[in-house]
């Protein structure tokens, strides 16, 4: 009885180092950190509007491809909704990480938009050679008018915003953000 209560405390330690180094934050111990935020019953009596709770407004744009953009479009899908600029360090420190993340759950309902806050830009092709640069390749719709920074009452670069599956804001948060909040974020929406 002693050997086996040894085996599989052994068995059991080898099963948390490997859950912690090779998994990473895709093993046992990582998920179940992440508690998700509570599904909402009564969606359809929701206002739209900028506060966690509300239904996020609709944006309709252009994408940096030419392409045509709604973001009720993306019903269905966490969103990591985020506005930049080309000429803004904290956003560029972050766009990797958005990458990172986009590559990591674009088969798994998350969704990464970044929409360029085109005209804050400097000069007209600066999103393009950011984005280049950066070899990014989620969605980035582009405002050229405005119209989305004025709806979303942008102040500061980068603000981004977490929307659930259901269109809901449930986070938003002003500033630079750092891969594991990012990804703790997203995989709290339902």
């Amino acid at each position: 009885m002693k050997k086996f209560l040894i085996i599989a405390a052994v068995i059991l330690i080898v099963l948390i180092i490997v859950d912690r180094t090779v998994l990473k934050d895709q093993g046992i111990i990582q998920q179940a950190k992440i508690e998700k935020y509570e599904e909402i019953e009564n969606i359809g009596e929701l206002p739209v509007g900028l506060k966690e709770g509300e239904l996020a407004p609709e944006i309709e744009l252009v994408d940096i491809n030419g392409d045509s953009f709604k973001l009720s479009d993306y019903k269905g899908k966490a969103v990591l909704l985020n506005f930049w600029a080309s000429w803004c360090g904290p956003c560029e420190a972050e766009m990797p990480y958005m990458e990172k993340l986009h590559k990591k759950y674009q088969e798994d309902d998350i969704e990464i938009i970044a929409v360029n806050m085109t005209r804050s830009e400097k000069v007209n092709d600066a999103p393009e050679k950011f984005v280049e640069k950066h070899d990014l390749t989620f969605t980035i719709p582009m405002d050229q008018e405005g119209v989305a920074s004025k709806d979303y009452e942008i102040m500061a670069y980068p603000t981004s915003y977490f929307i659930d599956s259901d269109g809901v804001i449930r986070n938003k948060v002003l500033g630079a953000l750092n891969e594991e909040y990012m990804e703790k974020e997203l995989l709290r929406l339902p």
